[in-house]
């Protein structure tokens, strides 16, 4: 699944089939975000639905560190 940049941002829309299944994923996210001191912007919507907006904020920009969690992100959800 790839990403796309839209304004300048990585963005990727990804669906469960439940919001548990949604539940367990952003958790996992979130620890490694705070890990790696990196965080996604993220909106949850029909209760199994979340769309990942990366930008590094303090650089204007997507960096790597915005490609990696994408990778990470992308991992994870291909173990649901």
């Amino acid at each position: 699944m790839e990403w796309k940049i839209v304004d300048g941002k990585l963005v990727q829309l990804y669906q469960f089939d439940t919001q548990t299944q949604l539940a367990e994923f952003l958790l996992k996210v979130a620890k490694y975000a705070d890990s790696v001191n990196h965080h996604p912007d993220y909106r949850v919507f029909q209760c199994s639905k979340v769309e990942f907006t990366l930008f590094t904020h303090d650089k204007n920009q997507i960096t790597e560190l915005d490609h990696q969690l994408a990778k990470f992100i992308t991992s994870c959800y291909n173990n649901y």
